[in-house]
């Protein structure tokens, strides 16, 4: 249950929700799909490097929607936080979704800027307050998988379609185990000409 949850529900989350996020953006989904345009039928790892704007589309969906939106740590021992006293094996919990939200550290917090990952502003909010994946000694073992995986479906899904929103469904975020949406993700898929 755990691999399933780990490997599968929360790249099904960050990519329906990335998908949603270009639908609402066009002119981002269609720079993404300029970008992959570049890639042969079956990318290999060393093109990558070629994908800066689809990686950056899925950084942001991650920002704005962790798949994994809070959990739990115990820490081993003795700390203070913020003037509270935290015994060894006190439980403390880590929210993403509060984090990657917080207008102290992310400038315009809540909108969607792909371009925000490309400066100097953009990377030092993501080594101060980007954490999808977890850190430290507990960070997420299928972290560098994803990241390779998401942009690259991102980049060939917009490649091949385009994704537009639906009117009316308007996805409401919930947390579960993950970040779902209460009715589901609905956007309008056709082939791109």
């Amino acid at each position: 249950a755990i691999f399933f949850l780990a490997g599968h529900e929360t790249s099904a989350s960050a990519l329906g929700w990335a998908l949603y996020l270009l639908a609402m953006y066009p002119e981002v989904q269609d720079r993404v799909a300029g970008e992959a345009e570049g890639l042969g039928e079956a990318p290999d790892f060393g093109e990558m490097g070629q994908l800066k704007l689809a990686r950056d589309v899925f950084r942001e969906a991650l920002r704005l929607y962790p798949p994994v939106p809070m959990m739990v740590r115990e820490n081993s021992c003795p700390e203070e936080f913020r003037g509270r006293k935290i015994a060894a094996g006190g439980q403390v919990v880590l929210s993403p979704w509060h984090l990657h939200r917080h207008e102290r550290l992310w400038p315009r917090a809540d909108e969607f800027d792909p371009d925000r990952w490309q400066t100097e502003e953009g990377r030092a909010c993501a080594r101060e307050g980007f954490m999808p994946f977890s850190a430290g000694a507990r960070v997420c073992p299928g972290a560098g998988f994803a990241m390779v995986e998401g942009p690259l479906l991102v980049a060939m899904l917009v490649r091949a379609f385009r994704f537009e929103t639906v009117p009316g469904k308007v996805p409401v975020p919930v947390a579960h185990l993950t970040v779902r949406a209460k009715d589901g993700i609905w956007v309008k898929v056709s082939a791109r000409e």
